[in-house]
């Protein structure tokens, strides 16, 4: 009896999975295929998506592939990181006598030797692997096929970091998945449908394109993308309002911002950040405190800011809409470090608020001559 198996977190379901699944079954013809959907990885955090909508994306993209098709609990029943090895048993003890076959991606196909109890899995199933365009595949020691096929390089956290990024569903998603997520406004939909009706649409676009920023230079720092990313998308949540309306929210709210009074007299617009940390904070209850403190802090910044919070402050200067002339040279001191991407944008900040004698808040001036200490 010849059983296949097939894992992974589904978050999203993905054309990468069917094609792979698909090929596998197509070669192998196996008695019997089971689908484990991750109650968490080993290797990624646990997803804030609830087991049973992964399972349901996966059930609706995946089922139709074969007749023999189980959508299996067992890591749900465990409710804990179930590894490998645990799960060859688990099937092993449920088909006697049966060849297992583990289907994985080629670059899982890589790190397998350092997988826990690997020794285990390579004595009790053959490995199949579809081979990724783009990965570079190594020759192993273990038992293991390589199906043929053409099984595109797509990735669910790239998937979920585009949606969150700009609110469009990428063309590597299934069709019955879009529909999934598009009906539950999953990975960050909601906020785009919010965003687009409550902002104009120059102010729409700007969000998108700080946040497309965010991700470039949280890749070259290190920084969480889907953090950098939702930090960018709900900077300027607040930022639909008149003055008058950010004064009232902020009176409504009771909304704690230092030197309130000249703010409300001098520059009423500068609530905004304010606005929309609460925005962030109340309506789309975010909890993550960095990017509250990221989305609060853009306009004048502050002392000792952390990562994401001079990401999003240098994004938001360096953004491709801006047409501050000095803005490319904020993204291209970025390039160079956080610190001098961030004493550019202040720099250009304040030029532009002198020159057209605007008022400029204490917390800028404060934050200004932090950063000159730290330039000389």
């Amino acid at each position: 009896m010849k059983v296949l198996i097939y894992g992974g977190s589904f978050d999203p379901v993905h054309k990468g999975h069917y094609s792979i699944l698909k090929a596998a079954c197509s070669y192998l013809k196996p008695d019997k295929v089971h689908i484990f959907t991750a109650y968490q990885s080993p290797f990624k955090n646990k997803s804030p998506r609830p087991f049973a909508l992964r399972k349901q994306m996966a059930q609706e993209a995946l089922s139709s592939i074969y007749s023999n098709i189980i959508f299996d609990d067992f890591e749900l029943e465990q409710k804990r990181v179930v590894y490998t090895y645990e799960t060859i048993k688990y099937v092993k003890k449920l088909y006697p006598g049966c060849q297992v076959y583990l289907l994985v991606g080629t670059d899982c196909l890589n790190d397998m030797p350092r997988w826990k109890n690997s020794e285990y899995i390579f004595q009790n199933s053959v490995i199949v692997a579809g081979i990724r365009k783009g990965v570079t595949f190594k020759t192993q020691d273990f038992k293991y096929i390589l199906l043929k096929g053409d099984f595109p390089l797509i990735s669910s956290t790239n998937i979920r970091l585009a949606i969150l990024s700009n609110g469009l569903l990428p063309n590597s998603l299934l069709p019955t998945t879009e529909e999934r997520i598009e009906k539950d406004l999953m990975y960050g939909l909601d906020l785009h449908k919010w965003l687009e009706a409550h902002l104009k649409p120059k102010r729409y676009l700007h969000v998108k394109l700080v946040a497309q920023a965010s991700v470039e230079l949280g890749r070259l720092y290190g920084a969480n993308l889907e953090d950098c990313a939702l930090a960018a998308v709900l900077h300027d949540s607040g930022k639909s309002m008149s003055n008058e309306e950010l004064i009232n929210y902020a009176i409504k709210n009771n909304l704690k911002v230092r030197d309130f009074k000249d703010i409300c007299k001098f520059s009423p617009s500068l609530l905004h950040s304010e606005v929309s940390y609460h925005i962030a904070k109340n309506v789309f209850k975010i909890k993550n405190t960095e990017v509250l403190n990221a989305v609060r802090h853009h306009t004048l910044g502050r002392k000792n800011m952390s990562l994401l919070e001079q990401i999003i402050f240098i994004s938001d200067m360096a953004s491709k809409d801006r047409k501050i002339k000095d803005a490319r040279i904020v993204k291209q001191a970025a390039l160079t470090s956080l610190q001098a991407g961030v004493f550019a944008a202040m720099k250009v900040k304040l030029e532009w608020t002198i020159a057209n004698s605007k008022w400029v808040a204490p917390t800028g001036i404060e934050f200004w001559n932090e950063l000159c200490l730290k330039n000389n």
